[in-house]
């Protein structure tokens, strides 16, 4: 275990994708460095803005304002990846022992920062936002409750809001989640898979003061799909023959029962039937068949459960670029 010098400042970075935010960008970061100046004596601060190929001017802003602000960062991607391999590429990019994630469109609120470095420092690895008076309308606030209930079930975790962004990590919890697809919003559901403390604190929420946002039924709909692969990982990742056992039992008892039926009616009736029921006699030979595939297709998943390691070197977005006006001062080195 390392020893830390009795003046030893943690390194906190604050981490906000940038889509299209060019009309919030400078109150954002101005309400940042206000909300963190009162925490200077015990933190240093780096902000790390990453542009998901805005086509505003988000990009000029933020490289004019790290111009100004020495702790601002600015990673550029190639292009828009999305929120969540923006989030991800943040998350990489970022140096500091404790990281803060969350909205760049004023919807969250810098200054309830302190309060979630309270929570990190009384013990919680991960400290999750609880919108719990949301101010957006039911078309946002509606399938979001629905969608919070049915993650607590697969789960089996707790807390309130799953989905939103604003959080606040230890480098060593986050190190072990790798984000893919639109998984951003599931971040507690893995961390709590991999043994880490979760709190979460209320936070206040409002209708977002500019842009538009990218919210759609389209995304609601794509959130319920992911459900399904949420349910396999956490129930049966490091198990898979289980659930496809399961289903493989129910295929080839099916086929079972309908051979044990058509048997059944040729002992008593002498009735040929493969010819004159041959429709249930190809639905048993097809769920049996079908069964003892699945069963194989568990037995291969199991294999490579065992087989599993970390994921790949090759990221899901390419920076193009990071500016910033000078090195800020680092707390602490990179894990």
């Amino acid at each position: 275990m390392n020893t830390l010098a009795p003046n030893h400042r943690k390194l906190v970075s604050v981490i906000a994708p940038v889509y299209n935010e060019a009309s919030a960008l400078e109150e954002f970061l101005r309400r940042i460095a206000a909300s963190v100046e009162p925490l200077s004596n015990r933190y240093d601060f780096e902000f790390v803005f990453v542009d998901d190929g805005s086509k505003d001017q988000s990009l000029s802003i933020a490289r004019r304002l790290a111009d100004a602000e020495p702790r601002l960062r600015v990673i550029e991607l190639r292009r828009n990846y999305g929120q969540t391999a923006a989030l991800q590429a943040g998350l990489d990019a970022g140096l500091g022992e404790i990281l803060v994630t969350m909205d760049a469109d004023l919807q969250h609120f810098p200054e309830e920062i302190p309060l979630f470095l309270e929570r990190i420092e009384s013990g919680a690895d991960l400290v999750c936002g609880w919108r719990k008076n949301r101010k957006e309308g039911l078309r946002r606030r509606l399938p979001s409750k629905v969608a919070n209930y049915l993650l607590r079930k697969i789960s089996r975790l707790s807390i309130n809001d799953i989905g939103t962004t604003y959080r606040a990590y230890r480098r060593d919890v986050i190190r072990d989640v790798r984000l893919l697809g639109e998984n951003h919003r599931f971040v507690p559901i893995f961390a709590n898979v991999a043994g880490a403390r979760i709190e979460e604190i209320p936070i206040q929420n409002i209708e977002r003061p500019a842009g538009t946002s990218s919210y759609g039924l389209e995304r609601t709909l794509h959130v319920f799909i992911d459900m399904v692969f949420l349910f396999f990982f956490v129930r049966y990742m490091d198990r898979p023959i289980r659930i496809f056992g399961k289903v493989a039992i129910l295929l080839f008892l099916v086929g079972l029962g309908v051979s044990a039926g058509l048997l059944f009616v040729w002992y008593r009736t002498g009735t040929a039937v493969v010819r004159e029921h041959s429709g249930w006699f190809l639905l048993a030979a097809l769920s049996m068949l079908a069964g003892v595939q699945t069963l194989l297709t568990g037995i291969m998943s199991e294999m490579l459960a065992r087989l599993y390691y970390p994921s790949s070197e090759h990221a899901q977005y390419k920076v193009r670029s990071e500016y910033r006006a000078k090195a800020p001062e680092a707390g602490v080195a990179r894990a």
